[in-house]
């Protein structure tokens, strides 16, 4: 008879085994690659995919719960596996590794195989952090601030460095945070900072296992409450690709950040957000708009069509298909805008020339410049329409 062993659960303070990951780009990369900085261990399914909207809230109200601490996140963005965490006038990057099968062969070396995990690493290749258990199973919220608020407390020499004289000049320390150049024992001081903006990202992520179990549970529902209490909510109610859908959100969420955050439907993207790019674009009673300009709270009772309302069923829009037959995208961050300018244009006084076209289209930009694809597949449509 084989007897069969289970490992022991990696725990606080214990070094965390190394492991090997194979990028997008098929490059393969190790945890101690990553030494030198925290790196966060995401053990979740697949399908995982916790809204940006949550975690800057769970963020915000577990370091405004910490002494001490003015660190207001303003936002997070994605670039492969760096995690980017937005504050004023400074920015920290840090890995995040969240394509870790609960079940697979990494889970079972720290000991969590069959639970979903968060560990953070720290700079030193130790476990800083943890948080295991089953799914949906969502951390003790004091257990987590007492975390927080350890790493919080300045040591008697981080106190000494903080009122020594320093040079005011700023200078980049690759590849994650802009820092004052000063004392090697300031200097040392980084990670520490950086550790706790990194537990508290994980402690938000972790606070977002909880709603984000209940997957057959309408989004809308579940993002029902506002983010800032603090701020007066409104009841708004939209009609997103002919169905209505009521959200209790904040005065200033954007028709953008509603639709994605609020509404689950992602194919609307977040370019510049300032009305440059066109990668937002969605019709509103019928007309394109550029929904990252426009307060969600202004279109109550509005028609809005998204890229996920062009087709019917699995039958695509003509336009949807002219950009397939004639390659009017090559990355596709910008085709759903693109899509929905483009299919706008077919009710508009456009021009019959190519000229015509790119003038119509001006509003959206493509960095891969597949413009001759999108100009061929519009007129296809308008030649198919005009008989």
């Amino acid at each position: 008879m084989t007897k069969t062993t289970s490992r022991a659960r990696i725990d606080v303070g214990m070094p965390a085994p190394d492991f090997a990951l194979a990028e997008a780009s098929g490059r393969s990369i190790t945890l101690s690659d990553l030494r030198g900085q925290p790196v966060i261990l995401a053990f979740y399914p697949p399908d995982w995919d916790p809204s940006r909207a949550d975690q800057l809230a769970h963020f915000n109200w577990l370091v405004q719960q910490v002494p001490g601490v003015n660190a207001e996140l303003l936002g997070i963005s994605m670039d492969g596996m760096w995690c980017q965490l937005a504050f004023a006038g400074d920015s920290v990057r840090v890995p995040l590794l969240a394509d870790l099968d609960p079940n697979g062969a990494v889970a079972e070396r720290f000991g969590v195989q069959g639970e979903q995990a968060l560990f953070v690493v720290n700079a030193e290749g130790v476990v800083a952090w943890r948080h295991a258990g089953p799914a949906g199973m969502a951390p003790n919220a004091d257990e987590l601030l007492l975390a927080l608020e350890a790493l919080a407390t300045p040591t008697p020499e981080a106190q000494a460095a903080r009122f020594a004289p320093r040079d005011e000049q700023f200078v980049p320390v690759a590849p994650c945070v802009p820092v004052r150049e000063e004392t090697e024992l300031a200097s040392a001081l980084l990670p520490s900072r950086r550790e706790f903006v990194t537990t508290a990202l994980a402690a938000a992520l972790a606070l977002t296992v909880m709603p984000l179990a209940a997957k057959a549970e309408p989004i809308a529902a579940r993002l029902a409450e506002p983010l800032y209490p603090e701020v007066a909510s409104a009841s708004v109610t939209l009609r997103v690709n002919g169905r209505p859908v009521t959200m209790n959100i904040e005065p200033r969420v954007t028709l953008l950040d509603a639709l994605r955050e609020y509404s689950g439907l992602t194919g609307t993207k977040k370019g510049c957000d300032h009305g440059q790019c066109g990668a937002c674009t969605v019709h509103v009673n019928g007309r394109r708009q550029l929904s990252c300009l426009s307060f969600a709270v202004m279109h109550q009772g509005d028609e809005i069509t998204t890229v996920e309302g062009l087709a019917t069923g699995e039958t695509l829009h003509p336009m949807q298909a002219a950009f397939i037959k004639h390659d009017g995208f090559q990355c596709g961050y910008c085709t759903s805008g693109q899509l929905m300018s483009a299919t706008a244009l077919l009710a508009e006084p456009c021009g019959p020339s190519d000229a015509d076209v790119k003038e119509c289209m001006s509003g959206n930009l493509c960095r891969c410049g597949a413009y001759p694809g999108i100009v061929a597949a519009i007129q296809n449509v308008r030649a198919t329409a005009r008989g």
